[in-house]
């Protein structure tokens, strides 16, 4: 996902004989303001993300570790991309074109925000195996399998990073739109399939909660796992809308990636990626818990498991701690 300007570079000939477009003052403060609140918002809300597994035994899932790997992604853009984009942005109130910032940045960005696609898609295709799968999801989705699709996450966005310097800059923006086109096509037929089955298992649940205690627990059980999934399925719709107008640009104009417009809408999509952690806040309890215990500094280490489990296996009535106690039991719901 190219968020990168038109410079020449004699490192990367494909840039070579392109100029240099300078902004207006009054945008180029702007598109600084946006990104420097960015930076600040998402470089904290992604390390609590990164902090948080790791230090929370109940977190500790494949599903989790997904938004780990995402959340480091979308580090390297606001904690090093959207830096490199600001001060890139600033240079230019002298009136030139810094290029060796801006092929640094263009690297960063390509790199993360295509990796951010790639886990979105397979974190979709976990969601969907999960919620269709329930009885034997465990024994598809295996660490090893885990591993090698992580690997695919980060290689391929490795190689369209350093692609993307070195190739024709229109060959590679038909090429994103396609590569995108493809993954959002996966995206949106998971989804399809899980609202589908949610739909199909609604009734069933709430009967569910009224019979014995295996019940209602595999009742409360899908309940975790609808509203985790709905949760990134929000994430999907606002990527969508972040990186709609830059795939339009990318897609009308494949081989002038630049311009007031261009800047605003990669403006828009990096930004995207301070967005997440905040989402994971007011959508997952589990979440916004170990945020404030992480903020706080009163996490326990993943080796206290056995003490956290006989604390939490107390009797309790409140509706919030059965959610707790079904992502405790089944640490693969979540």
């Amino acid at each position: 996902m190219d968020v990168s300007s038109s410079n020449s570079s004699e490192a990367f000939p494909n840039v070579a004989s392109q100029i240099c477009h300078l902004l207006p003052a009054g945008h180029i403060y702007g598109m600084m303001a946006v990104n420097i609140l960015s930076t600040i918002a998402g470089t904290i809300g992604n390390l609590l993300v990164i902090g948080t597994v790791p230090l929370n035994f109940n977190l500790q899932t494949i599903s989790n570790f997904w938004l780990v790997s995402m959340a480091v992604a979308d580090l390297f853009v606001t904690a090093l991309g959207q830096p490199l984009f600001t001060v890139y942005l600033g240079l230019q109130l002298g009136g030139e074109c810094y290029h060796v910032v801006s092929q640094v940045f263009r690297l960063i960005a390509n790199m993360s925000c295509s990796a951010s696609v790639l886990h979105l898609c397979f974190i979709s295709v976990d969601r969907c195996l999960v919620i269709l799968r329930p009885h034997d999801f465990r024994s598809i989705r295996t660490k090893a399998r885990f591993r090698m699709a992580l690997a695919v996450s980060w290689a391929l966005p490795v190689v369209y990073g350093i692609l993307r310097l070195t190739v024709s800059k229109k060959a590679t923006s038909y090429f994103t739109v396609l590569a995108v086109g493809l993954c959002y096509i996966t995206i949106i037929l998971c989804y399809a399939l899980i609202i589908f089955k949610v739909r199909r298992q609604g009734a069933t649940s709430v009967k569910r909660l009224r019979c014995n205690s295996t019940e209602r627990r595999i009742a409360l059980e899908r309940l975790v796992e609808r509203r985790v999934t709905g949760t990134i399925g929000i994430v999907v719709v606002i990527f969508t809308v972040c990186w709609v107008p830059l795939l339009y640009l990318r897609s009308a104009f494949a081989g002038a990636n630049s311009g007031l417009s261009y800047d605003w809408a990669r403006t828009l999509a990096l930004s995207n990626s301070s967005m997440n952690p905040w989402i994971y806040c007011f959508r997952i309890s589990e979440f916004r818990k170990a945020y404030n215990k992480l903020l706080r500094c009163q996490w326990k280490p993943a080796c206290n498991k056995n003490k956290s489990s006989v604390k939490n296996s107390q009797p309790t009535n409140t509706a919030n701690s059965s959610e707790l106690e079904t992502t405790q039991h089944v640490p693969d719901a979540v």
